[in-house]
């Protein structure tokens, strides 16, 4: 009898101390072996098609355009929102003459087969964990520049681009946080990636309504053009 009830306690204990380590958003042995939990693993896979597809049907539309520039794309949608007033714009090919798109895809593509090693309950080296974060904080960078360029100088915005950046965004924050929680920067950063993860939803969240702030206020005198 004694050593059942010394072993509930330990049960009690060890459930304990799992709730805790949850509840601190501190990072599980399968984490720090380069693993992630689910969630992580869903909400990778599922941002990174996003992201593909819209990447995928950009390619698509700049090939129609080139086809028949006079023609009608179902990504120009009113004078304000469309995508081929972008195709004659240098910003649409940063590196090597290159459609942003198609750097996209690849990117994205291979951010699916990274994010279904993970659902599978797969590990990860702490190589590609840094690889994925430096990845997924370039794709934030060029959120954040290619917005300025359609809300503060084209004034135009491109509606595939739009959902790439709405994928971009829990992407890099969940692959950022993950990687610091998981302490693959050091034992400091993990205390960083733990607040992280603990409000990675609240800071998508804020990210996401700082995007619908900017866009009314920066097409305010122009909104009519929409309706």
């Amino acid at each position: 009898m004694a050593n059942t009830s010394n072993d509930l306690d330990d049960l009690d204990i060890a459930e304990l101390d799992r709730r805790l380590a949850k509840l601190q958003a501190k990072a599980t042995e399968h984490e720090k072996a380069g693993g992630a939990s689910r969630e992580t693993g869903i909400v990778w896979v599922v941002a990174s098609f996003v992201g593909m597809f819209a990447a995928f049907m950009l390619l698509l539309a700049e090939r129609a355009y080139l086809k028949n520039p006079a023609g009608d794309l179902l990504c120009d949608i009113n004078p304000l929102v469309g995508c081929s007033s972008w195709f004659t714009k240098w910003q649409g090919t940063l590196f090597f003459d290159v459609p942003n798109a198609l750097w996209g895809a690849l990117f994205f593509a291979g951010m699916v087969g990274l994010g279904l090693v993970l659902v599978t309950g797969g590990r990860m080296h702490r190589l590609l964990w840094l690889a994925a974060s430096a990845g997924t904080t370039l794709g934030m960078v060029w959120v954040l520049w290619f917005g300025y360029q359609s809300y503060g100088v084209e004034r135009s915005i491109c509606p595939y681009c739009v959902v790439v950046w709405l994928a971009v965004i829990p992407l890099f924050v969940h692959v950022v946080a993950r990687t610091l929680q998981a302490g693959h920067l050091g034992a400091g950063a993990a205390r960083v990636g733990s607040t992280l993860v603990r409000d990675r939803w609240v800071i998508v969240g804020v990210i996401y309504g700082l995007l619908v702030i900017a866009t009314v206020v920066a097409f305010w005198d122009v909104w009519d053009l929409v309706f």
